[in-house]
């Protein structure tokens, strides 16, 4: 299924905004087109944008 950034953050990762979540819906669409199972496309495009977005909010990313 071809999610867009809106639909990548409202159904699977609400912490997703803006260029990320674009990013992240843009992962998960290639790799689905590449035979990958949906919800593993899902899960590798959460799990990178929660590593390389300043723009999620993580409890990791926060330090005391």
């Amino acid at each position: 299924m071809p999610w867009t950034p809106r639909e990548f953050a409202e159904r699977h990762n609400k912490k997703l905004h803006g260029k990320a979540a674009a990013k992240a819906a843009a992962q998960a669409n290639a790799m689905v087109k590449d035979g990958v199972d949906e919800g593993v496309a899902i899960a590798t495009a959460s799990k990178n944008a929660r590593k390389k977005s300043p723009l999620y909010d993580h409890p990791r990313s926060k330090r005391d």
